[in-house]
Order: C-alpha cells, then structure tokens, then sequence
C-alpha cells in the first residue's frame, strides 16, 4: 500500500530521516576529515589527499543519471534505509583492519580510499533518494520548512564533525574514529527502516524489448523531461554556471586568506565559520518566511546576485570586519537559495520521475565543481598568483550570470513556482503508440 504524506510536519517517518542523516552525516563527516589526518600522517602526500578528496565525488559525477533510474523503480525509503547499512557494513571492515593489522600501511591506505569511493557510491543513490522522498513524508505546505531542516541537519552535522573530528583524532586515534562512523552509519540504516514511503509506480517492460533497452528508455525520459521544461533547464544551466565559476575561490581558499587577505591560517577556520553560520540562518530564514510567486521570485533572484556579489567584493574590501560581514551574508543568502531551489527541484517533476530529475540536476550542477577547482590551480600557478584575475574575473562573471537570466521568462516563472505556457513548460509525452505506456507528465505547479 501507498504511504500518504501526514498532515503534519514532524511526522514519525520524516523524524526517523532527519534523525538518521543527522547522525550518519556527523559520523561520515568526521571519518572524512580524520582519514585527511591519518593520510597526512602516514604518507605526507599532498596528491593522495587530493585523490581521496576527489575519489568520494567520482561516481555521482559518473553514475549521477543512472542511479536516478533505480530510485524511481524502488521504495525510497528502503533505499535510504538499505545504502547506511552497507555503509556502516563497509566501514565497519575497515575498522577491523585498523584494530587487526595496525602496521600494515598498504592495506589501511587500500580501505581508506575503498571506504571513500564506496561511501561516494552509496551517496549516489541515496542522496537523490532523500530529495525525492521528501515530498511524500510531508504536506506540500510544510516542504520549505522539511528541507530547511533537513539543510540544517546536514549543516549542523559537517560543523560539529568539523570542530571535533581534528581533536578526536587526537584523543582517540584513527581505529575508534572509523568504528564510531560504522555505528554510526548502521544505527541511521536500521532506524530509518521505519521510514514509509509509496511504492514506486514503474512503467511495466513491453514485452520483446531488451532490459538495457528499457532502462536506457526510463533514462532518456528523464532527460527529456528536463530539457524540454524550459524554466527547470535554465535553472540548471544558471546553477552550474554558478558553481563552476565560485570553485576558483574554493579551491584557493588559504592562498586567498594567507596571501591576499595577510591573515593567518587560523583565519581560514573562522572565515569558514562564519559561512557556515550564515547557511544556517539562511536555512532558518527559508524555513519561517512564507513567500510564494513573485515574491519568491524575487526573494531567489536578490539572494542569487547577492551571493555573487560578495566574492568581487571580498577582493575590494579586505579588511577582517568587511570579510567577516562577506562571508557571513554569503553564507544566508545562500541557505535562502538552497532551500527554495532543492523544493522547486522536488516540486518540478512527477512523483515517477523525481530520482532522475534529482540525479541529473546534481550530476550536472555539481560535477562541473571539480574541473573549476582544477583548473582554477592550474592557472593561478601560471599567472603567478594573480587573485583578481583568477578569483575575481569569475565573481563578476557570477553576478553577470545571476542578472542576465532575469532575462528568461520561463527562468522567472519557475523561481515564482507558477506554470508557463504550456508550450513553453510542459514536455511532450514519450514517444511510443497510442495507449501505450503512461500519460505524459503533467506541467509543474
């Protein structure tokens, strides 16, 4: 039987999820950061820590869009359930290698970076699974308040994970760290089993037609379905344009603290801070205020300039009280946008199609970070460290960006959350014989 969202927001089944990506998140955080420590450590190589930085990143980058296909042919809520227990299962048997074969260095490298890149695959299909499955854990007029909690959950957990891990590490030692993940992780799983959420309603295999086949079908109707909204694909193009042009500073972080601002490395830390206590209050702020159609319209276009602005501003007014406004309002304005953005992501696409959908706004949005960052390296190297040029030239292109796609009226309707034209916003059914299949998505609402 289907499961029906409650009428209420704190509901049995979103408090088991919110509990348990709590938890997981503070344990996957603090494993991230001490395997950063403990490679350190042991190797002292600065590329090793770059490939297990990038390595947890890989498959959604790769495998992104495919997953969203197995999301939409399953129970999400198995799924989230299901992918923490085989990261607790995971992380648990490299936590017996730290305890059994302390000295045994190879083999410890060999889990850390499989532990990474299984973790990573796993996050694959569960995170797509946790946005789609949100919409039916809770009413549609408590969704803005559901992801605002959920964003803080996740925000709260990297921060306390952040504080800690490095003094944990300290204290406890790598083995205890991993094995505190592992319980981490299977105590999330096993409770999130009481997660009820609909049955997923598949599309049955025609009969004759090979299994690739139809699967790379469901894929492509998921493409389709964001390419051919109009309002839902230059969102998607806005936002990767965004975050390929913000990696530069992400990427340069110290060097731009250390060497621009002359501060000390202990500043990196509390400019950081201050980011992160700007998401949550941006997280707040989107769960309380109400704003619907045009003033979300123009709630989401100010905070997306506005976040754009402050990196160009960051280069012009480097003193600490400027940087520390900076990173503060950067760090509200884009809580502000996250929340709105991932309910418009959830809201713009049938139940059916959520995981695609998902899927491959992350996989597109996220996976032009890495080669920002890279190439971001690469040419701060060549220019001798030139920051306006590699820091600031793609802060104004951000805030170009963010202007000039005010220009897009089906951009504009979707921030307001109000259908266009049907010509302009609805996509055509999949292609297939009369009374074949099913009826062709609805427009967004």
């Amino acid at each position: 039987m289907d499961a029906q969202p409650a009428g209420r927001l704190w509901n049995r089944s979103f408090a088991l999820l919110w509990q348990g990506q709590l938890v997981s998140s503070i344990g996957k955080n603090a494993f991230a950061l001490a395997a950063l420590l403990w490679l350190k450590d042991a190797t002292g190589s600065g590329t090793l820590s770059g490939l297990l930085t990038g390595l947890a990143m890989l498959p959604m980058v790769l495998l992104g869009p495919l997953a969203g296909v197995f999301v939409d042919r399953v129970n999400r809520g198995r799924m989230i359930a299901w992918t923490d227990v085989a990261g607790g299962v995971l992380v648990a048997a490299a936590a017996t290698l730290f305890f059994l074969v302390p000295g045994r260095q190879e083999l410890l490298l060999a889990a850390v970076f499989a532990v990474s890149l299984g973790t990573g695959l796993l996050d694959t299909f569960s995170q797509p699974s946790i946005m789609a499955a949100i919409p039916d854990l809770v009413p549609r007029e408590k969704l803005e308040a559901a992801n605002s909690l959920n964003l803080t959950g996740l925000h709260a957990a990297f921060l306390v994970a952040q504080a800690a891990a490095g003094i944990l590490y300290r204290l406890l030692g790598a083995p205890l760290l991993v094995a505190a993940n592992a319980v981490a992780y299977l105590w999330a799983g096993f409770s999130e089993l009481g997660i009820k959420t609909p049955n997923a309603r598949t599309r049955a295999r025609p009969a004759g037609v090979h299994p690739l086949r139809h699967f790379l079908s469901e894929l492509a109707e998921g493409a389709r379905y964001v390419w051919h909204h109009r309002g839902l694909r230059t969102l998607l193009v806005v936002f990767t344009a965004l975050n390929f042009f913000v990696a530069p500073l992400l990427a340069l972080m110290a060097f731009f603290v250390q060497d621009y601002l002359r501060l000390g490395p202990d500043w990196l830390g509390y400019l950081y801070a201050c980011y992160g206590a700007g998401g949550l209050i941006g997280f707040a702020l989107a769960g309380m205020l109400r704003v619907k159609g045009r003033g979300r319209e123009a709630l989401l276009a100010g905070a997306t300039i506005g976040q754009s602005a402050t990196i160009p501003l960051m280069l012009l007014l480097p003193a600490v009280p400027w940087q520390i406004t900076l990173f503060l309002v950067a760090g509200i304005m884009g809580g502000l946008v996250n929340v709105h953005v991932m309910t418009l992501l959830q809201t713009a696409a049938p139940q059916e199609l959520r995981g695609r959908v998902q899927s491959l706004a992350t996989t597109v949005s996220a996976g032009v970070m890495p080669v920002g960052m890279a190439l971001a390296g690469i040419l701060f190297d060549l220019t001798g460290g030139n920051f306006w040029l590699i820091i600031g030239l793609p802060g104004l292109a951000m805030l170009a960006v963010s202007i000039a796609a005010l220009a897009s009226k089906p951009y504009r309707s979707f921030l307001a959350d109000t259908p266009a034209s049907p010509a302009s916003s609805s996509p055509p059914a999949p292609p297939g014989a009369a009374g074949e299949g099913p009826p062709p998505p609805a427009a967004p609402k």
